[in-house]
């Protein structure tokens, strides 16, 4: 698979993604609903933080590039406090924009040389942008699918009480 069909792909998954938490309110976005651990706006957060820190850092590309919310949605990181609507919509904008500075970057030949990795889960080897664009589409539609699920937890919760 190509950088531009990745990209593509991970693009629409965003998309699905916002779209999904658009009617949630704040209260909503923050709640971890039982049986989990994180809610749906750390899963957006976590997103955009992992794919930028599988795509610079982690790669070496770019080892001192500072990610924004430092602590908040890494691996690892649980909903420690509830996200402000300033960082809601900070998020929102990182996992909207993101992806162009990723693509202008791939144009610019910067992932030519990159270190070789791979993550925990799916311990196949990052060992070119494209093959770290899969995972990471791989990683973003995996907490997807966890934000929905919160989603009908805290719909189906709101119809019984």
């Amino acid at each position: 698979m190509s950088s531009a069909i990745s990209l593509a792909y991970l693009r629409k998954s965003r998309e699905i993604f916002l779209r999904m938490a658009e009617d949630l309110t704040l209260e909503e976005l923050n709640r971890i609903p039982e049986g989990f651990n994180n809610n749906i706006i750390w899963n957006l957060g976590h997103i955009a933080i992992s794919t930028l820190g599988l795509c610079y850092i982690r790669s070496q590309v770019k080892q001192d590039l500072q990610l924004p919310f430092p602590g908040r949605f890494g691996k690892g990181t649980r909903p420690e406090k509830e996200a402000t609507a300033e960082e809601v919509e900070k998020i929102k904008h990182l996992v909207a924009t993101s992806l162009n500075q990723i693509e202008a970057d791939i144009k610019a030949g910067t992932f030519e040389r990159l270190v070789s990795s791979s993550t925990d889960t799916y311990q196949i080897p990052m060992d070119s942008i494209d093959n770290t664009l899969i995972c990471c589409l791989a990683h973003e539609n995996l907490h997807l699918g966890i934000a929905k699920a919160q989603k009908a937890v805290i719909r189906a919760r709101a119809l019984i009480s």
